[in-house]
């Protein structure tokens, strides 16, 4: 048992990065079929045009309406790392790169093969590594397409956990860091890398200590830190602990808006969070904002409206797990390529309690009744059916709706 002389706060500006093959992760990163896509025709061809002209990454960066682009901010440097990195990215993930050329090559077959008749003789023409994942089917057009059973592909050797990692630092200031979808994450010696899938309950025991202080020693020990970095991890931490969260008892209703679509609704009953996207506490800033510590100990539910890396930003969710009881999210289009379902991304990176809810469908939960209503609008006009508007009706009365980046092109719903 620890004495209070060996407790410590994990300091409230220590951020989480959540990588896959070293690239910030999202939810398509973790869906497999969408995975192979992105590494091969975002990650490799960023790295590919980093490795052959990185001046021109390094002149662009610094432009200002440039920020954003897909170019790596390594000052033109550290190209040798890079290439490690985009050869070992090829080998290590080559079963999901086959995966993405397999499912460009049944689009093609499907394409060239299906006149309209049954689809049963095609079964057999389905690349060997998709075979007994798909549905081969027809739309109401007569056009040939396919689903996936994306449960089974979580379950394959398409989803490889090992390719999942957190790094850890401390944030300083609000510009900190580079642009994290354009930069894959190096060795750095500010930065810890930990190889740790994202459902290890070892990051909720981390994260917990921004409010409940542990034995520094123990979660050393617990996440395997390597005695070279012992030092850079210890200063991590801190004796001092945080402002007290002062709860809301009033009758009524409290809101706080933390930024882009993230909102804190309260009662004294239930606390909900939106689109959680948090900044960082414990250095000084322009800009007056809520920060990590003003959410309270437990959130109850936490609403996630559609699937963009914004929306679903796995930074925040992974260091909200602990506190998190539930969370709640559209349902997707059950295996459409540009539809990967939430549910099954939050449940492989261990939330335990996930709420999918459709259009419409309404759920009475202990101290608040949610209702989802339909989101028009965003996703360049795809099939993509995961995204949701919510109707909150709170039991002392109050009503909230939540409509994020839906378009009121229909005004008439």
């Amino acid at each position: 048992m620890s004495s209070n002389e060996d407790l410590y706060y994990l300091k409230l500006n220590v951020a989480l990065e959540a990588l896959v093959d070293r690239w910030y992760a999202w939810s398509h990163l973790l869906s497999p079929v969408t995975a192979g896509m992105n590494i091969k025709d975002r990650h490799l061809k960023i790295m590919e045009s980093y490795m052959r002209n990185p001046q021109i990454h390094a002149a662009a960066i610094k432009k200002p309406e440039m920020l954003g682009g897909p170019f790596i901010d390594y000052e033109g440097g550290r190209v040798a790392e890079i290439k490690e990195l985009y050869d070992d990215t090829v080998v290590k993930r080559s079963k999901v790169l086959d995966l993405r050329k397999d499912v460009r090559e049944l689009n093609s077959m499907l394409l060239k093969n299906a006149k309209g008749y049954s689809l049963n003789a095609l079964y057999e023409k389905i690349p060997e590594g998709l075979k007994g994942f798909v549905e081969l089917y027809y739309d109401l057009n007569n056009r040939p397409s396919f689903r996936f059973f994306e449960y089974l592909l979580y379950k394959s050797e398409y989803y490889d956990e090992s390719a999942q990692t957190i790094s850890l630092q401390l944030i300083q200031a609000d510009n900190d860091r580079s642009f994290v979808l354009s930069t894959p994450r190096l060795n750095d010696e500010d930065l810890i890398h930990l190889d740790i899938p994202f459902k290890e309950t070892v990051i909720d025991d981390l994260f917990a200590m921004k409010r409940t202080p542990q034995s520094l020693e123990n979660i050393e020990k617990a996440l395997a830190i390597d005695p070279s970095q012992s030092e850079l991890f210890r200063s991590f931490f801190t004796k001092e602990p945080p402002a007290k969260y002062v709860e809301y008892t009033g009758k009524g209703i409290r809101t706080k808006y933390f930024g882009h679509a993230c909102v804190l609704i309260e009662t004294d009953e239930v606390s909900i969070l939106v689109d959680p996207v948090i900044s960082y506490d414990g250095y000084e800033t322009d800009v007056n904002r809520y920060t990590i510590n003003d959410l309270p100990e437990q959130i109850d539910y936490i609403m996630i409206t559609h699937n963009h890396q914004d929306h679903v930003l796995l930074e925040t969710l992974l260091q909200l797990r602990h506190c998190t009881k539930n969370v709640i999210v559209p349902s997707c289009s059950k295996g459409d390529l540009q539809d990967p379902s939430l549910k099954l991304m939050f449940k492989e990176i261990g939330f335990d309690s996930v709420i999918e809810l459709d259009e419409m469908e309404t759920i009475e939960l202990e101290r608040c009744t949610i209702t989802g209503l339909p989101f028009l609008g965003e996703h360049s006009d795809l099939d993509v059916r995961s995204k949701l508007c919510y109707h909150v009706e709170l039991h002392n009365e109050f009503k909230v709706m939540m409509v994020a980046d839906s378009c009121v092109i229909e005004p008439t719903i």
